[in-house]
Parts: structure tokens; C-alpha cells; sequence
């Protein structure tokens, strides 16, 4: 089996923050709202391991400086992005759609930023506030590491400032199309993809759950933009995208988006949280030990924080070494960073990971300061379906154009409308493609979480994770029990439907 490269990290500290653990960018961006710049007691030895690969780059090959320059300078949209005001939310009719083409109108500029940053290899937004431009940080576009020294936390409050952009694109893609300028949407919208699939190379956990959910909900986006104004794309246009645009995000991608790298910082991360419970000779240091993962477990489940520091005082006291905590915590990083790689299912994916098998008592400061990352295989999962279903679903508009109808069959789409290796349902078990169904002027019932909507012409859907297909009879986005309609857009039939 492959080798992960070993890190410097039982050598050098290295720090987790579990107490943030956030489980999606919506809690992120709200705890966004609350951060406010402090004094840094920051580990220059962290930092630098974190910003290595950035410091090796070029200003050219990086995007967040001259993108949060510009962000600075926007004007505040008519509603807080938020759950209910956000990329996913925005369309024309919506209530105060005038006020929101207006803004976005108004700062046509950041749709110009976007295009000129589209070619950067990396967001690479540094990690610390060392050296950080003063006005970033006192707007949060930062990404704070262990904020007042506590090692049990990070911060990346720069995430609202990505949410707030995300919104922009989407009003603005609607904006341009119903003025008729099919191309300069699409511009804008294809640069907005390639700037978030540059945070999706950030390297701690929680900025890549972050970045790989905004660049799914936008290419989701991009799917209901193309059903929307269906009927009145070029072919041209169509077969661009399609073809030329969509497949190459990333020069270095494929359909499986294998070159998403996993999230190494945590890892550091969590090495110097663990080496600070520990005493100059290796032994735990009991009053440390107690403080520091009870204050973890009380902010996860406040419930359980009563009597928690006399609990983990008393682990503390059959705890292992410094020595074999830093074995294990790597050895949990190696078994994810061998699955990461593996395709998904792989026979030896089922087999338990070694952060399922660590003993909790003998290793609780571990299990406690890793980040169990398996959110993330979900995750890549639903982004990959995302992904491969914007260019299928371009490719049907563009053969609807050419043939006047949609295919009988999915293949006689291929090669000529879009490439036929992006055909691919990441859920299924066998490796295989979409479901397809030309339904003609038959019409098919969908059940959602909300409510039941009729789909016609055709229908591309993948089989979801309990890899079980309902033919599409449930919709369930990147979810374990219905099917994965991607084709038509559900949120779209919703809103048609609803007029």
C-alpha cells in the first residue's frame, strides 16, 4: 500500500482545534459575525508549517489578497447572507429581486476581480495575522490559529467574506441573463467556480468543508441557471461550456476531483495541542490534561461539563506517553491520508479506520484532538456529483438545442455534446454512470423533503449513498435514502412550480 509522506510533526509542535469543530459553513459564517481582532499569542513554528506552501508561491499564483481588496470596497447587499439570503436563494422573482440586481449591478467590479483571478493556483489566505494587512483583519478576512494562545481553537472568519461573493455571482449570473448576455454570466460564473475551487486546496479541516460546500451549492447554481434560460442559450455557447469550460476547472482535475488534497494541517495542529498536556519528560501533566479537554467536551456538550475536569484528571493518570500519543495521532493521519487516495469503494475501505480502534481512555487526548475527517469523503462525494452532473446537464441543454428534443439514450450525447468520462455517479458501487431516463412527454412525480414536484423531459439522477436506486421516485441531495436528481434542477421545478 502507498506511504503518506511523514510529516515533521513529532519533531516540531503542532496544534487541533477541537473545540471549533464546525460542522458546516453555515456555523462558520455565523461565528463569523461574533469575531472581533484580539491579540495573537500565535506558535511561529505552526504558523510556518502552515504557511509553507504559501510562502513558496508567488503574489501572482494567489488569489485572497487582491479578491478581499476588492471585497472591501463593496457595497452591503440589500439582506445578510445568511440561511435565508445566500447563492442558493437568489433568483429573478424572488421578493426584493429589484434590490438585488441593483447591488449587484453596482458592484460589477468584483465579477471583473473574479475574472482576472480565475488562473491563481491557491486562494492562499495566510494562516496567523503576522504581517496581515491591517484592514483585513480588522474585517475579518483572516484565519486566525489558536486566537489568545488557546490551541483548542481556530478561527476563519474570511469564510463570510466567500459567502457574500458566492451571492454576488449568483445575482449577478441572473442579472446578465436576463439582459440577454448569456456569455458574460457565464464568465462571471465560471471564474466564481475556479476562485472556490482554489479555497478547496486550503489546509485545515474545517476551511475545506467550508470551500467544497460553497463550490457545490454554486455549481448547483449553475445548474439551475442553465434550466432557467434553457430555451434561450446559443449552441455555441452551450457547447462551450460543456466541452471546453466546465471539464477544466482545474487543469489538473478529473471527474473525480482526485487532486482535492486532504486537510495536513490538522495534524499539525493537533501535535501541539497534545505536546502542550505533556511535561518536559514525556509524562502528562494531570492539572494541564484535566483543564484542557474538559474545557474541549464542555463546549461541544455543555451538558457534560459538570465534573468533567476531575474526569479527565483522572485519564490522565493511565494516559499513554508522549511518545505513543504522537505514534497514534500519525497513524490516524496515515490511515485517512491511504483512504483519501483510494477510490471509494475499495474492499479495504470497509475495514475499521485507526481512529475508530483507538482505545478511549488510553488514548482520549488523541481521539479528542484529531479530527475525524470522514465528513469529508461525504462531502467529495456530493461535490463530485455536483460537478459531473454541470456537465452532463449542459451537454442535454446543448443536444435539446442542436436535436430539438432531449436523447433516448445518454450515450448519444457523448464525445460530440460533452465527454463521456464525466458521466459518473460517484455513489455507485461499480463505478459506473448516471441514471438516464428520457421520459418524452410523460411526466414523473418526485418526492423532496418539503414537498412533491413533476419532472418532464428527462432524467439524470445518481443513486445516492445507501447506493440503492428509487428511479429517482425521492430526491435527496448528497444524502443516504432516495436518489440524487440532478437533472432537472429540483430547486428549480420548485420554483416554477410554485408560480
Amino acid at each position: 500500500m502507498m506511504q503518506r509522506p511523514r510529516l515533521n510533526s513529532l519533531s516540531t509542535h503542532s496544534t487541533s482545534r477541537l473545540g471549533c469543530r464546525l460542522l458546516c459553513p453555515a456555523i462558520a459564517l455565523a461565528a463569523c459575525v461574533l469575531w472581533t481582532p484580539a491579540a495573537q499569542a500565535q506558535s511561529e513554528k505552526l504558523l510556518s508549517q502552515l504557511n509553507a506552501p504559501w510562502v513558496r508561491l508567488t503574489d501572482a499564483a494567489k488569489s485572497s489578497t487582491r479578491l478581499f481588496t476588492t471585497y472591501i470596497d463593496m457595497t452591503s447587499p440589500p439582506m445578510e447572507v445568511g440561511e435565508d439570503f445566500n447563492q442558493t436563494t437568489i433568483y429573478p422573482g424572488m421578493e426584493g429581486w429589484s434590490d438585488v440586481r441593483d447591488w449587484a449591478l453596482a458592484n460589477a467590479i468584483m465579477g471583473k476581480t473574479l475574472i482576472e483571478l480565475e488562473n491563481c493556483q491557491v486562494l492562499g489566505v495566510p494562516y496567523g495575522t503576522e504581517g496581515v494587512d491591517a484592514r483585513f483583519v480588522e474585517r475579518g478576512l483572516v484565519a486566525v490559529i489558536a486566537p489568545g494562545g488557546d490551541l483548542t481553537k481556530v478561527e476563519f472568519p474570511y469564510f463570510r467574506a466567500l459567502e457574500s461573493i458566492s451571492a454576488y455571482v449568483t445575482a449577478d449570473m441572473y442579472r446578465l441573463c436576463e439582459d440577454g448576455a448569456f456569455d458574460d454570466a457565464f464568465k462571471v460564473g465560471l471564474a466564481h467556480l475556479r476562485v472556490l475551487r482554489q479555497a478547496c486546496d486550503a489546509q485545515m479541516f474545517d476551511e475545506k468543508v467550508a470551500a467544497m460546500t460553497l463550490l457545490a451549492d454554486a455549481m448547483s447554481v449553475h445548474r439551475d441557471v442553465l434550466y432557467t434560460y434553457r430555451d434561450k442559450f446559443s449552441l455555441e455557447v452551450l457547447k462551450q461550456l460543456s466541452m471546453k469550460q466546465y471539464p477544466y476547472l482545474k487543469a489538473t482535475d478529473d471527474q473525480r476531483l482526485k487532486r482535492i488534497a486532504m486537510p495536513e494541517g490538522d495534524l499539525w495542529l493537533a501535535m501541539e495541542l497534545l505536546e502542550s498536556v505533556f511535561d518536559d519528560n514525556g509524562q502528562v501533566n494531570e492539572s494541564v490534561f484535566g483543564t484542557t479537554f474538559s474545557g474541549m467536551q464542555a463546549r461541544e456538550a455543555p451538558l457534560t461539563g459538570f465534573g468533567a475536569v476531575k474526569r479527565w484528571e483522572r485519564v490522565a493518570g493511565v494516559h499513554g506517553s508522549l511518545e505513543a500519543s504522537r505514534v497514534k495521532l500519525n497513524a490516524v493521519y496515515d490511515d485517512w491520508w491511504r483512504r483519501w487516495r483510494m477510490r471509494e469503494y475499495d474492499p479495504l475501505m470497509a475495514l475499521p479506520t485507526e481512529f475508530s480502534v483507538l482505545n478511549p481512555v488510553k488514548y482520549a487526548g488523541v481521539a479528542f484532538s484529531a479530527r475525524d475527517i470522514d465528513q469529508l469523503f461525504g462531502l467529495r462525494r456530493r461535490l463530485v456529483a455536483e460537478f459531473c452532473g454541470l456537465v452532463v446537464g449542459c451537454g442535454l441543454v446543448a443536444y435539446r438545442d442542436q436535436y430539438s428534443d432531449w436523447p433516448n439514450a445518454i450515450k448519444m450525447a457523448y464525445s460530440e455534446i460533452f465527454p463521456k468520462r464525466f458521466d459518473f455517479d460517484p455513489y455507485d458501487r461499480e463505478y459506473g454512470a448516471f441514471r438516464y431516463e428520457y421520459l418524452g412527454s410523460r411526466t414523473r412525480g418526485i418526492e423532496t423533503a418539503t414537498e412533491r414536484v413533476e419532472a418532464s423531459g428527462c432524467l439524470l439522477y445518481a443513486v445516492n449513498d445507501d447506493n440503492v436506486s428509487n428511479n429517482a421516485a425521492r430526491h435527496a441531495e448528497g444524502g443516504n435514502l432516495g436518489d440524487f436528481v440532478l437533472w432537472p434542477p429540483i430547486r428549480s421545478l420548485m420554483r416554477e412550480q410554485a408560480q
